[in-house]
């Protein structure tokens, strides 16, 4: 009997640890042109690290299509992550690093989900540098922040 109840101790102690919930951090920060002509988004602008951001309210340079506007995303990525806990915190600084935008935003990562994608519109891109931070906020989380610049340009 004592071994039966060992064995039972054993095997709830090992299914918690396998199901314990793994503590949020920022996998990663993303941007995509939004196409105004079409509605449609461009793929990652900051994956490659290659995109040439010229005149890009007018189409030029790697934008394909005019663009006036840009969707930051801030992939967040943990397990069980208590409701109500924990926010990401999104700012982003254009011209003489005035904030142009920012939102904090409940991060919802429960049950079997591992990631979740905290959204940012920015308006009137194109032209200036971008700069995106993000931090998680909330008691008990370690402090993560993430940076990311987004390298508009405009000239003759």
């Amino acid at each position: 009997m004592k071994a039966l109840l060992t064995f039972c101790a054993a095997a709830v102690v090992a299914a918690s640890t396998a199901f314990a919930a793994e503590a949020p951090k920022i996998a990663a920060i993303h941007a995509q042109l939004y196409y105004e002509g079409s509605g449609k988004l461009s793929d990652d602008i900051l994956a490659s690290g290659e995109n040439t951001l010229w005149n890009t309210i007018i189409g030029e340079g790697g934008a394909g299509a005019p663009s006036n506007f840009t969707l930051v995303t801030v992939e967040v990525v943990g397990k069980d992550v208590p409701v109500g806990k924990v926010h990401v915190q999104i700012a982003a600084r254009g011209y003489k690093r005035k904030i142009v935008a920012q939102r904090t935003i409940e991060v919802s990562i429960y049950d079997e989900a591992t990631k979740f994608h905290a959204p940012l519109w920015i308006y009137d891109t194109g032209c200036d540098e971008i700069e995106v931070s993000a931090r998680l906020i909330g008691k008990g989380v370690a402090k993560t922040t993430a940076k990311a610049v987004i390298p508009f340009k405009c000239g003759e």
